[in-house]
Formats: structure tokens, sequence, C-alpha cells
């Protein structure tokens, strides 16, 4: 019940932020194509480790100027995402979990295509809620992220393992809430060889004394997919998410970005039981 009472308030907290947000919005609808590498493994007793590499390329962003436009999600690299993470499973229902140092390489896009680039570097505590009910797995993810973005460096310059220029930086702090679904197809729980659905939303919210009353919500993601475990070792997905981000940094403040995702993702597990 406290998991659910927790649910309804951020919902309500996402109504009240849109309700306040500049109306009406310019939306700009924009093709992207994620793809998304997840190894994992145990340390010890009820402790383990997870990274993440992620990869996101797009059709065009910056000046949403439709000549610009290719029609192919993967023409443009936008982002390359590295999440460590060490992870504690207090019991089958609790995970903390705690990213150390994770790094975010980011283009800027002028005219189509990438004119600046950037890097951030992120920690993040976290912790999970796992509800089972019946055959459906229900997953509360709470984030919150401490951020340091640096400076733009010139494209020609960058390189997606590059560390960045820190000398000066910009601070953020970000909360995330993510809910999350998920059931087998055709079997009573999940095993070898099994198909299943698969379902999310999540809320960004900026945080900290200088944040803007207009920038408070970030963005929102909403994901279906389905998803096959070949085996316990091994699973695949895709889906289709779309990401709203509320921008409001045009002249009229009123502008939204809608990403339009193909997420493609091959999950790794028990890597240690691979030597």
């Amino acid at each position: 019940m406290k998991q659910l009472s927790l649910s309804l308030k951020l919902v309500l907290i996402f109504c009240v932020l849109s309700a306040k947000a500049q109306s009406p919005r310019q939306y700009y609808h924009i093709s992207n194509g994620w793809t998304d590498l997840n190894i994992s493994g145990k340390i010890a007793g009820k402790f383990s480790w997870q990274l993440e590499n992620q990869q996101r390329r797009q059709d065009q962003q910056g000046d949403y100027n439709p000549a610009t436009t290719t029609g192919n999600p993967y023409h443009n690299l936008n982002q390359h995402v590295f999440r460590p993470y060490i992870h504690y499973q207090m019991s089958p229902a609790v995970r903390f979990s705690l990213m150390p140092l994770g790094w975010i390489g980011t283009n800027r896009f002028s005219n189509g295509e990438p004119s600046a680039f950037f890097s951030e570097l992120r920690v993040s505590p976290q912790v999970i809620l796992t509800q089972q009910l019946n055959r459906v797995r229900i997953d509360h993810r709470l984030r919150y992220e401490f951020r340091w973005l640096g400076a733009n460096q010139a494209v020609e310059d960058k390189s997606f393992i590059y560390g960045g220029d820190f000398s000066t930086s910009t601070y953020r702090k970000r909360f995330r809430y993510q809910i999350k679904g998920s059931m087998p197809l055709g079997k009573a729980k999940m095993e070898d060889k099994t198909w299943y659905v698969q379902a999310y939303n999540e809320l960004m919210i900026n945080m900290g004394e200088n944040v803007p009353n207009l920038n408070i919500f970030d963005q929102n993601r909403l994901l279906i997919g389905m998803g096959y475990r070949i085996n316990s070792n091994l699973s695949v997905e895709m889906g289709y998410m779309q990401q709203s981000i509320f921008r409001f940094n045009n002249a009229t403040k009123n502008n939204v970005e809608i990403n339009n995702i193909l997420q493609v993702n091959l999950a790794i597990s028990n890597f240690e039981t691979f030597f």
C-alpha cells in the first residue's frame, strides 16, 4: 500500500507540473534508435555488479528543421552512456544500488548534424522495490542523480571514449521514478525459452534551489515492448519508447521534444559462469 501511495503521489506531481507548463505547446517529433548491452554477475553473498553500455542514435535534433530530416533513426550519434552499478539484494523485494561513477557523452546539434560535444559524470544511488501479483512482476525504481556536465568541445576533437573537459562544469540533481510491469506469456513463471511482455513509465524531476519552475519537470519516458528469455544467462528485448523532453528553451518557452524510439536490448546475466 505504501508503494501504491507513493506511485499515486508522483502521478499527481506529474499532473500538477504539466498543468503549470505553458500552453499551447509546440511538439517536435524525432526518430531514434537505442541499443543497449547489459552485463551482470555476482560478487559474493547478496552483492552483485552490472555494466550498462548504451548507444543512442537519432535522425536530427536542435533546430527542428524538417529539411534536415532523413527518415533514418540511426543517422546521427546522439549519446553514448556507460553506467556501472553495485547492487545489494537485501531481500527478494528490496534491492539497493549505487552507480559510483557513470559517464555520458552527448552531441549537440545544429542544422541536423552534430555541432558540439560535451561529457557528463554522474553518481547515482537507487532502490528497487518489487511486488509479485500472480504472473505480473511490478518494479518500483527510485533513483537520485548527482550530475556534473562538462564544457562544450569541438566535434572533431571529441571521442566517445574521451573523458571530456571539466575545467568548467554545471552541477545538477535529478530524481527519477519508474514503475515497470512484466509478465511471461503462456507460462506461469519466467523460465528458459519464455516470451514476455513489459511496459514502464518513468518520470524525471529536476531538483535543487536553482531550477526554474518552468524546468522542474524534465522528461517522461513510456515504453511498451516484448522480450525473450533464451536461458538464465541471456535475454533479448525490443520495444517502442516515447520520450517527452520538456525543454521550454525557445523564444516562446513552449517547445517539447518527442523522441520516438526503437529500443533493442541484449542482457547477459551470471557473467562469471562463462569462465
